[in-house]
């Protein structure tokens, strides 16, 4: 009490706050049965649950409701199973409040389809919910566990599966990555802007970003490394993030890219935080059951992160004026910037503590392996490469290594019963999935890539970051036998080595393996860097890649297509990250825009509701969205004459349509196509939809195009590339290029 009567009112309103916030951390944790909900509180957060669906439609923190609409959602739910069960799996009475964890189960019989309304239909699997709160805990933990028992019919969990969360509008403020960090627009600015191609894509005519199109997709994460993402606001500073302490139980591997963060889909929408843990976006992946597969796999626990700042950096009339009168292309106040990156280190921080806490100790009565129970991978990979040009570095920068299930036989992937389409499935498990059919009518046909784990979102993945030296660890892996798998920048393709068998409790050190990379010769040259994404070339990299648009602003930037030298010409500038049609109408230039062809945000035109309606799902896309052939020309020297083999080698990193492949000429011969199917290594494109959901990387794809190589004169020669005539998100997105030259070999036929 003498302390007290010491203290100044500031320190002494700084020491109130202090206790206040200690109780709250020491608070016990409580769960309270409403009939129809729980609540879950700590004094942190409280959050509501629902017993029929598992719904979350309440999370409060500090006496401030983060959620809207419905709240914290599954796309796949036991509402309405014939079996329903709400248990309470965590008393905190049982362990002087430490933590509470409750449950919705629904038991489907392999008779009932649990949420048929999901995108591509709902799933006959078993499906139980939890979630879990502890004492201290600044958020809530969710987790899913599916079963397919092996008495129950084929099945699947539809097209895509996430949890999902729909915020209040106090949230401004979107984060995915370093690249997306940033003052969104407002909700009614998005709500009531005219379509434009799909929508989701949305020209604003008024707010700070005006005369900008606002496009969902811009905001899709490679989630291997976005550990931590979601909303802030500039109002209240307060945070709300989704954290995956592991990507074990998503899908794809390290480069699979998803939805992350974006409006919801109405005039006035609600920010929403995304985690799919399958989906087919960018042709990703699926969870198909056969008939008496017994199969269960647990989606998290998810951390549910809110925090907040104690003492915001104030923002100044002068900067609130700065961004009025820059709207359009805005300057946004360095306060709110600084506020925002603070709330998200922290959630990255916490990040990491959630990946040295997991396996979860609290996490039982489930398929979920504790830490005593899995094992680790050591061994050092060696980069092997005669053939590579003389000097080249030995290292493995930016190393990536994981351990995965092994693909599966094509030849069992089971055929549709009906005539498929280029798109998710409204049906069930017979439909095509990612790394399945691809082709509208005809015959049935697989893709290059079936089978590939790459698409089966049936297995964990257990992925982890090397040494340049080739060293890795990888850790915390279940028991089982898997294909180790590792990718680097600077080698073109991946090193793979199967059976590879993880032990409970016991390390396998594997030594040192031989990386020696696929080449058919000596390298002529080379354009880019292989890393599996467009950065190294023009308005690939992180600050302009992800802006809706690039595939129309070509035309400005190059107006006569591109045309490279080698030996002279600078990739960062020289070469568009994405070859596409060049477009012919330009009357989506916004005309006060003062820098249209490279300026980030307020070239586009606005246009009218009432000319094109929300209803109009095309929009203005109609008028400009097509465009002419597009040549792009390598000129590269020759000294002498060749002969034997030449292998043209392109890695893509992203596909859109394309399916007669890239047509290549030689010294104005047609000598093929990227990606026609016609040889071996040049198996047919895969479409990623990277371009129209504008991504510089994702389901990555090397294709090799074989010729012969008298074909070659001495000095100059040219290679044109061309994208057909047609709507201007078709096309592909570079990632690189190398000429190799088999002087022994026979003359390809």
């Amino acid at each position: 009490m003498k302390l007290v009567r010491l203290l100044r009112p500031s320190l002494l309103l700084l020491f109130l706050v202090s206790s206040i916030l200690s109780a709250r951390a020491q608070a016990p944790v409580t769960v309270v049965d409403h009939g129809r909900t729980w609540t879950l509180d700590n004094g942190i957060v409280k959050a509501t649950i629902a017993k029929d669906n598992g719904s979350m439609p309440s999370l409060v923190y500090r006496g401030v409701e983060i959620m809207a609409a419905s709240g914290g959602t599954w796309e796949h739910n036991p509402q309405g199973a014939p079996v329903l069960t709400n248990t309470v799996t965590i008393d905190p009475a049982g362990n002087g409040g430490a933590r509470a964890e409750v449950s919705i189960k629904g038991i489907s019989n392999g008779t009932f389809m649990m949420t048929k309304g999901a995108p591509g239909g709902g799933t006959l699997c078993d499906i139980e919910l939890r979630y879990s709160l502890g004492r201290g805990d600044s958020g809530i933990y969710v987790y899913s566990i599916l079963s397919h028992p092996a008495s129950y019919p084929a099945a699947g969990v539809g097209a895509e599966d996430r949890y999902i969360t729909r915020l209040n509008q106090q949230f401004d403020w979107i984060t995915v990555d370093k690249d997306r960090n940033m003052l969104e627009a407002a909700p009614t600015d998005w709500g009531t802007g005219v379509v434009v191609h799909a929508k989701e894509q949305r020209i604003m005519s008024k707010g700070v970003y005006k005369n900008s199109v606002e496009h969902k997709y811009s905001y899709s994460g490679m989630q291997y490394r976005t550990p931590a993402y979601g909303w802030s606001s500039t109002k209240n500073h307060i945070g709300a993030w989704f954290i995956n302490p592991t990507t074990e139980y998503l899908s794809g591997g390290p480069t699979r890219i998803d939805l992350d963060a974006h409006f919801g889909d109405n005039g006035n929408p609600e920010p929403i935080i995304l985690d799919y843990w399958h989906s087919g976006h960018y042709n990703g992946t699926r969870a198909n059951l056969a008939a008496g597969e017994a199969w269960t796999k647990v989606i998290g626990p998810i951390f549910v992160y809110v925090n907040s700042l104690d003492a915001p950096k104030p923002t100044s009339r002068q900067e609130l004026d700065t961004l009025a009168a820059t709207a359009g292309n805005p300057t946004v106040p360095a306060s709110w910037s600084a506020n925002a990156n603070a709330l998200w280190q922290d959630a990255l921080a916490q990040a990491k503590r959630e990946y040295a806490k997991w396996p979860f100790d609290w996490v039982h009565g489930v398929d979920y392996t504790p830490l005593a129970q899995r094992g680790a991978v050591t061994g050092q990979i060696v980069l092997d490469d005669p053939l590579a040009p003389r000097g080249a570095s030995l290292r493995l920068p930016h190393l990536t290594v994981g351990l995965t299930h092994a693909d599966i036989d094509p030849a069992t992937i089971p055929r549709p019963t009906r005539r498929p389409f280029d798109g998710p499935s409204n049906t069930g498990p017979s439909n095509a999935g990612p790394g399945q059919q691809r082709r509208q009518g005809g015959p049935f046909e697989l893709p290059p890539d079936a089978g590939s784990w790459i698409h089966d979102a049936r297995f964990y993945q257990f992925f982890s970051d090397g040494t340049d030296d080739g060293r890795f660890v990888i850790a915390k892996v279940r028991p089982g036998t898997y294909t180790l798998r590792a990718t680097a920048d600077g080698v073109l393709g991946d090193f793979v080595q199967a059976d590879i068998t993880v032990e409970a409790g016991k390390t396998v050190d594997l030594g040192k393996l031989v990386w020696k990379p696929v080449r058919y010769g000596r390298q002529l040259w080379e354009i880019g860097y292989p890393d599996r994404a467009a950065d190294e070339f023009f308005k690939g990299d992180g600050d302009n890649y992800w802006l809706w648009g690039w595939n129309l602003r070509y035309a400005l930037l190059f107006p006569h297509d591109v045309t490279y030298t080698v030996g002279k010409s600078d990739p960062h500038k020289d070469w568009f990250f994405e070859e596409v049609p060049h477009a012919t109408d330009l009357s989506f230039v916004n005309p006060s825009a003062k820098d249209p062809a490279n300026q980030r945000f307020g070239w586009v035109k606005a246009e009218s509701l009432a000319q094109y309606p929300q209803t109009d799902q095309r929009g203005p896309w109609a008028v400009y969205g097509k465009g002419r052939e597009t040549n792009w020309t390598i000129k590269f020297n020759v000294a002498g004459k060749l002969h034997g083999t030449a292998a043209l080698r392109v890695a893509l990193a992203g596909v859109n349509g394309m399916r007669s492949g890239l047509p290549v000429s030689l010294n104005g011969q047609p000598i093929g196509a990227i990606g026609d199917g016609g040889q071996p290594a040049n198996l047919r494109l895969i479409n990623t939809d990277a371009i129209r959901y504008n991504t510089d990387k994702g389901l990555w794809q090397q294709r090799t195009l074989k010729f012969d190589a008298d074909l070659l004169k001495p000095g100059e020669n040219t290679l044109t590339f061309t994208v057909p005539a047609g709507e201007v998100s078709t096309g592909v997105v570079w990632d690189y290029l190398r000429l190799e030259i088999d002087d022994a070999a026979m003359p390809q036929p």
